[in-house]
């Protein structure tokens, strides 16, 4: 059996129909009661980096890393979802977790626990591979939401970071409004633990107030104790101590200095000396991060054409995006956009942002992508109806190859993959690109 085909042997049996347990609104009991037949390894990771937000989450976690590792400093790293393996999801000291050691720990885990969901499987994996090769910092974002999550388990975490909050995910949890959705977020507080806020909503920026004072957080915020924007194209921030600059950040888009800014706050906050100025200004000019404005190399699926993949897929991300597509036409070009989103996504929310700031717009299905979260594509005649009622004469292709085709030849200089992780994710796939 190939290394690959031995990982999905071995979540298989954490999948739909094996526990029964599919929702990640349910809370943590049962990964807690998991955790401690593996003998907690979720405590005993090494200055633990909890993310959790709407938008900016895997950005300010990846500015982070490459910050430390300019420093010379080992970094372990979990995220979700994955866009095309599901190694992606774990870095050991910047690697991607190798196929015979991620089975090996899901075997065990499956030997040694019960009822666990995929999610909370990989969650798992994640803290036993980081309990067992320390690191410097680990970094761990949460999948969704916050107080409920199976990452939301760590007991003393060095930071924790809320990154911008926007509507996401209510159908999930069975909430509605910014509000709601922030207090969920800052269920990952705890006492005496720094709590890095990011640029906020007036209404959620109270929420997280209020509950830092409630849980006795160390609050590290936006606008008071940091700073972070441009100065031209270069890239300043200023925190109480700390001052850097970097002549220009490795992630595209304006937006991206709400997550640098957080990113530098949260080395400041936890004191780590060994990273100095100089080399977080290296880390921010090399960060990658995919799928966030990623511009995909000339390929099978885009030829040579000018294509970015963007993994929007929420009305606060659509709304960065689109600024970032509006910057280009005041250059002259002209876009056109390849859209596919998961059904239980707010459509409506996301295409408002979206279809203005384009001069075309093609709908497909949204591939399926064995082992993703979230439920099914919406489909793309419903798509193509609301994009027509916000104004906009939307195609509709068969697949992603037929709506990159049908953009190519609209004659627009620039195209944007998005609405989807897995879509970008497929793209990249097609295009014979891959995730290192």
């Amino acid at each position: 059996m190939a290394d690959a085909a031995i990982v999905e042997a071995a979540l298989d049996r954490f999948r739909e129909g094996a526990t029964g347990r599919v929702s990640p609104a349910f809370g943590t009991a049962y990964i807690r009661k998991a955790l401690v037949e593996l003998g907690d390894p979720q405590d005993r990771i090494v200055r633990a980096i909890h993310i959790t937000g709407t938008n900016g989450k895997g950005s300010t976690g990846a500015f982070i890393r490459a910050m430390a590792e300019a420093a010379g400093l080992s970094v372990h790293v979990f995220t979700s979802p994955h866009l095309i393996r599901v190694n992606e999801r774990i870095r050991i000291a910047g690697r991607l977790v190798e196929d015979e050691a991620l089975a090996d720990v899901l075997a065990d885990i499956w030997r040694r626990t019960e009822g666990l969901t995929y999610f909370e499987a990989l969650t798992a994996a994640a803290f036993c591979l980081f309990a067992h090769n320390p690191a410097d910092i680990s970094i761990i974002e949460v999948g969704a939401g916050g107080g409920t999550d199976a990452t939301n388990v760590m007991s003393h975490p060095s930071a924790s970071v809320v990154t911008p909050i926007s509507r996401d995910h209510e159908t999930m949890f069975g909430v509605s409004g910014v509000a709601a959705i922030a207090r969920l977020k800052a269920g990952i507080f705890r006492e005496g633990v720094p709590a890095i806020i990011s640029p906020q909503p007036a209404i959620a920026l109270g929420v997280l107030r209020e509950e830092a004072r409630t849980t006795a957080a160390v609050v590290s915020e936006a606008g008071i104790d940091w700073r972070a924007g441009w100065e031209g194209e270069a890239f300043l921030y200023e925190g109480r101590e700390l001052s850097v600059r970097a002549p220009w950040l490795g992630l595209r888009g304006r937006h991206q200095a709400q997550n640098a800014g957080a990113a530098c706050a949260t080395l400041e906050a936890i004191g780590e000396t060994r990273i100095t100025p100089q080399h977080m200004a290296a880390g921010l000019r090399e960060t990658t991060w995919p799928a966030r404005l990623q511009r995909m190399k000339p390929g099978p699926l885009v030829g040579d054409a000018a294509v970015w993949i963007d993994a929007a897929h929420n009305p606060g991300g659509a709304a960065t995006l689109a600024a970032a597509i509006r910057e280009s036409g005041e250059e002259g070009a002209r876009s056109a956009i390849v859209f596919a989103i998961q059904a239980v996504k707010d459509v409506e929310g996301v295409l408002a942002e979206l279809v203005p700031a384009a001069d075309a717009l093609i709908v497909c299905p949204l591939p399926d992508s064995g082992g993703q979260e979230g439920g099914p594509g919406a489909d793309p005649r419903q798509v193509a109806g609301i994009a027509r009622t916000l104004g906009d004469k939307a195609q509709i292709a068969c697949d992603l190859r037929e709506a990159v085709a049908l953009a190519r030849r609209s004659g627009v200089e620039r195209i944007y993959i998005c609405g989807s992780v897995y879509l970008c994710g497929a793209a990249l796939q097609a295009n014979d690109e891959h995730v290192e």
